[in-house]
């Protein structure tokens, strides 16, 4: 960890440096249209990544208002509620008639793996980052027909802890507004119940010095 890098900064790193994994393994160009499917920890900070990494607009895709205006304060051009319109439409729209270049799918959830091939534009790409707890259905003519490159990304190198803690020392990538509490080490159980029940919640800090 860099000196000069505090706690709550360094606490960070590690999902950081899971959204620089996804993005590294991704072949972004400059330019490039990226979508970002989920606005947790890791959808926010790969959409930073995406950013740094050289994409030219950023969209999410995100349920929850107060996420999506999070996503929108650390540099989404837009975000799509998926609750309300037909996001595959909006952002064909968005994007010429194209669909993005790259999908991350961020969300973790089965049912959005699909989506993501859905959104992604003809020989674009799509980078699991999620990890769904449960087998997720497919449609194999259209990741076929569409020649979609389909990426997986668990965890991160040895180097890119390091890169990680290096993108928030330096200011590149914001990870202050994803802490939204501090629990004590005690109160560990409250604090998981209260990640669960407000999804507004988006990292929570357990502190043992508490």
């Amino acid at each position: 960890v860099p000196d000069g890098l505090d706690d709550l900064d360094a606490a960070i790193v590690e999902p950081l440096a899971v959204a620089l994994h996804g993005t590294r393994r991704t072949d972004i160009r400059l330019g490039d249209t990226v979508a970002v499917v989920g606005a947790g920890p890791i959808g926010l900070l790969t959409l930073q990544c995406a950013r740094a990494a050289g994409a030219g607009r950023v969209y999410v895709v995100e349920p929850v208002a107060d996420r999506g205006a999070l996503a929108l304060e650390l540099g989404a051009d837009q975000v799509f509620n998926p609750m309300e319109e037909d996001v595959a439409t909006a952002l064909a729209d968005a994007t010429g008639g194209l669909g993005p270049d790259v999908v991350f799918e961020c969300a973790g959830i089965a049912p959005t793996i699909q989506h993501a091939v859905d959104y992604v534009r003809r020989g674009g790409a799509v980078t699991l980052i999620g990890l769904a707890s449960e087998q997720a259905t497919i449609d194999p003519g259209t990741w076929l027909s569409k020649e979609i490159t389909f990426v997986s990304a668990v965890a991160y190198a040895h180097r890119e802890f390091a890169i990680a803690a290096d993108l928030i020392a330096s200011g590149r990538i914001q990870v202050r507004p994803l802490h939204t509490h501090t629990a004590a080490l005690s109160d560990i159980s409250d604090a998981f119940s209260l990640l669960n029940e407000d999804r507004r919640q988006i990292k929570i800090l357990v502190d043992p010095r508490r």
